[in-house]
Parts: structure tokens; sequence; C-alpha cells
């Protein structure tokens, strides 16, 4: 299989969108690429298409880097970060309350990494659980969990395998996961085939809103080849026969969507509708906005580059806090390396040891803030989701906190 194939066509409706780019972000390594030691990593583009059907406006990657190449050595899991264990034990409360699940009941979590959210449900005694899960390391963490999980890529003949086995799903879940997924309707058609008659897929994914209006930049990278708003999604599961019957906001990412699909007709919710009209006044829709969104990233980018100057001409060094993906994408638009940023901290072990996609900076765990604790020393907090949370755990730290996305900067007691 080729590592990259080049997209001419709306995953969603199948319009034809050569032609089309609107944002071009510089090219980088895989964002979740990180290596044991500095050396040559491929470059793939990260140039974004509109889909120009009126009716449409998906927004997605042209180039698309083969599912393989991303995720066979996937080094993100999500039981290490405790505010997403919270999220997973709402989420799966709300699932069962609108649902009324039970212990005979099945639910089935594509790409469910270390099984954390059907851990979930299995402790509020829905145990019939099974993930889909490409990465087998990752797997493994989730079957030593006691959480069955498939080391493969959903399509339909899995579907219709775990039928057979189990049943048809009363829920099927994807987070984080439809964003990554190149031929949608082929996920689509197999989670619909997975479902029992009254089934609901419920999917939580970055939201393009949020994305263009907080500057999220970052959140491009290779893994997510679409990005999602609601006007494009109703109409592509209206045409796999499905219904989008309702939509939350939900503060995940900087900013997300839970999106509820039935198997079935049903009443949909008015938010639906709010959202979609919300859109279209914002222009996500339209390829002046994401004209206007690059100008934003290359001010923002200027005035960080600044910053760091100012405070090196002062003394000052820097680390980062948080190997995140979209550490990668932020790197390479704002022109830093490891010129700039000497080490980065990283609570998760799976990271530690390893560098950096492309920018080759060494992860290390959280004692190097000890080690340099009383040097002038500043932390880009590249995980600026979990901002507040690592400042306030690291409250005896001496040195400067600064958001590189937000150019947000909160002093430690070392500047007086």
């Amino acid at each position: 299989m080729t590592a990259v194939r080049e997209r001419r066509t709306c995953a969603l409706c199948g319009t034809g969108t050569a032609g089309h780019v609107v944002l071009s972000l510089p090219s980088t390594p895989c964002a979740n690429g990180f290596v044991d030691k500095p050396q040559e990593q491929e470059r793939f583009p990260l140039d974004l298409q509109l889909c120009p059907a009126p009716e449409c406006g998906h927004l997605q990657l042209a180039a698309v880097v083969s599912p393989s190449l991303l995720f066979d050595d996937y080094v993100y899991a999500s039981g290490t970060s405790p505010s997403f264990v919270r999220h997973f034990g709402n989420y799966a409360e709300r699932a069962i309350d609108l649902l009324g699940l039970d212990e005979k009941s099945f639910v089935v979590d594509v790409g469910s990494n270390d099984g954390t959210l059907l851990r979930q449900f299995v402790d509020r005694g829905v145990t019939g659980v099974h993930g889909i899960e490409p990465a087998r390391g990752i797997a493994e963490i989730a079957e030593s969990r006691g959480v069955p999980t498939t080391v493969a890529f959903l399509d339909s003949a899995l579907a219709r395998d775990l039928r057979d086995r189990f049943g048809p799903a009363n829920l099927v879940t994807a987070n984080n996961v439809f964003a990554h997924i190149g031929d949608l309707a082929q996920a689509a058609s197999a989670v619909r085939s997975l479902l029992g008659p009254r089934g609901v897929f419920v999917f939580e994914v970055s939201y393009l809103a949020d994305v263009v209006e907080g500057l999220l930049f970052d959140t491009i990278y290779h893994e997510h080849v679409a990005y999602h708003a609601v006007r494009p999604l109703v109409r592509f599961f209206d045409r796999m026969g499905m219904t989008l019957f309702d939509v939350e906001r939900v503060p995940t990412h900087g900013g997300s969507i839970r999106v509820h699909v039935a198997n079935d007709d049903r009443a949909v919710s008015p938010r639906v509708a709010e959202l979609v009209k919300s859109e279209e006044e914002a222009a996500l829709f339209s390829a002046r906005t994401y004209e206007e969104f690059g100008e934003r990233i290359r001010t923002r980018g200027q005035k960080l580059r600044e910053q760091i100057a100012a405070l090196k001409h002062d003394g000052w060094r820097f680390c980062g806090y948080g190997a995140p993906a979209k550490l990668t994408t932020l790197m390479y638009s704002f022109a830093l390396d490891a010129d700039d940023v000497e080490f980065i901290v990283e609570d998760s072990p799976l990271k530690r040891g390893l560098f950096t996609p492309g920018t080759h900076i060494p992860v290390v765990g959280p004692e190097k803030l000890a080690e340099v604790s009383g040097q002038r020393y500043c932390a880009l907090v590249f995980a600026w989701n979990y901002y507040d949370t690592i400042v306030a755990g690291h409250a005896d730290w001496s040195g400067l906190w600064m958001n590189p996305l937000t150019l947000a900067r909160l002093d430690g007691r070392a500047v007086e």
C-alpha cells in the first residue's frame, strides 16, 4: 500500500474537490510519529479541501496517509488522562440513561484505544462490551483491563462477524475516531449493519466551529482526515438511510460535538437545526473563512516567536509540557525546533524516552521539572486543553508557563 493518496472527491457527498484547497499548512511527519532516536522522517502535505456542493461544504484533508502507517504503533492512551476518564464516566452514564442499557445490552466502541470508555460501561453493569482497535499494543492494554478487543479496522465484514457472534448492538460509539476514517460511507454502512433496529450510534468529534473560532489549527494533522460540522453530517447520514437526531456541544479538545444517529426514523432535536443555522451564519462553508484563518495562524506564530526571542534575550530558556499529536502541527506552523525547545515533559509513559516527530526534541518525565527548578525556564504547554490542570499540578515550580496557542502567560514565583 502506498503511504499517501490524494483525495479528489468529498468523503460525505462524492462531489469533486480537486482544485478546492482553501488552506495549506506546512508539510509534517505523522503527528504521532515519535521515534526512539533522531532520524529522517517523511513529511506529508497538510492541505484542506472544502467541498463546493452548496448543500454540503465538508472540510477534509487532500492527502490521506495510510491508516497502517498512522495507527499500527499508536502511542496515545486515553486512560492516562484523569479528566478523560471522568468525561467517559459521565458519557457512559448519559448513554445508559438515554437507551435504558443493562446487563443484557451489547455496546461496541470503534477505535476503543485502551478500553477506558468501555470499562466505564462495565463498571456500571453493562458487561456486554467489545472494542475495535487497530493498534495491537494499545488493544493489549484494554484486554488486560477486562475489555474484549478485536485488533482491526472496522469494515462491513467485521461488523457482520460481531453481529453473528454477539447479536445486534444496542449502542455503537466512536470517540475522536470519526475524523480519522478515510472511507466514511463504508464505516457508516458497517455501523448500520452492526446496530439493531432501535440501535444508536454516538460519536464525539472535534467541532469545526470551535476550531475556526478558537484558532485550534494544531488539531489539523494527518490522523484527522475530516473536520466536521453538523450540516454536512445531517445530509450524509440521510443518504446512508440513518437519522442524525441530536447533537450536543461538549468541551473536550477545545470544543467538540457529541452526535447521535439512529438506525430508524425518530424525532429530531431542535438543536440540530440551531447548529446548522449558526454554522451558516459563521460562514463555515466559505473559502474566504479559511483564507482568513491562515492569516490568523501566521500572525499568531509571529507573535509567539517575538515573545520567545524577547524572553531569550532576558536569559530565559524553553521547555515544553505535553506531547500530544497536535504539537507536531504547531511546531512546524510556528517554525519552532530543538533550538527553541530543549525538552518536553510528558505524563504518559508511552512517549517518554522518545523524540518528537521531525523536530526530534527529547520527551522526558515530570521529574525533569524538579531538576531545572530555580533556573530560568519557560514551559510552553502544548497540551493546552489541560493548561489549568497542568499548572495547578506543578504549583511549586519556579518557572513561567505559557500557552503557545493563545500566548497567555502565567508568571511563576521566579518572576518578581
